[in-house]
């Protein structure tokens, strides 16, 4: 653990080291207020977060357990987030994340993408039992 901590110092040490000198004739950026953030964490393990800034982004994510105390038992995730990109335009993209994968849908998302994902959700968890009986065996 230690061996990994000394690496991420010396790499944020080289990159402090070799980024340019700030100089008075260097722009200066515009604070963004956090105009809101918020975590709440549940004993089950589920949770909700919210956060919005002062510049327009914003993301809210709630996660649920479900198929409690069983050996499915896990956490689908429903949630979004927006921001405005540089050429000024509002983005917005929306997901689903549980056991059957993530799955992005918006306005930056290729529909294709969003469309296979959800696809997805239904294959055969063929792979998944043959993985969860060859775990059994050991």
């Amino acid at each position: 653990m230690f061996k990994y901590f000394a690496v991420l110092a010396c790499i944020a040490f080289v990159a402090i080291s070799a980024s340019p000198a700030r100089t008075n004739a260097d722009e200066e950026k515009e604070i963004v207020p956090i105009l809101k953030s918020e975590i709440n964490k549940h004993e089950d393990g589920s949770y909700n977060v919210e956060y919005e800034s002062g510049d327009g982004t914003k993301r809210e994510e709630k996660a649920t357990v479900v198929d409690a105390g069983t050996d499915e038992e896990a956490l689908e995730v429903k949630g979004s987030y927006k921001y405005i990109n540089d050429d000024g335009q509002e983005v917005e993209v929306f997901y689903t994340a549980g056991k059957n994968g993530f799955v992005p849908y918006g306005s930056i998302i290729n529909p294709e993408i969003s469309a296979v994902a959800e696809a997805a959700k239904e294959l055969p968890k063929e792979y998944d039992e043959k993985l969860a009986i060859s775990k059994k065996k050991e």
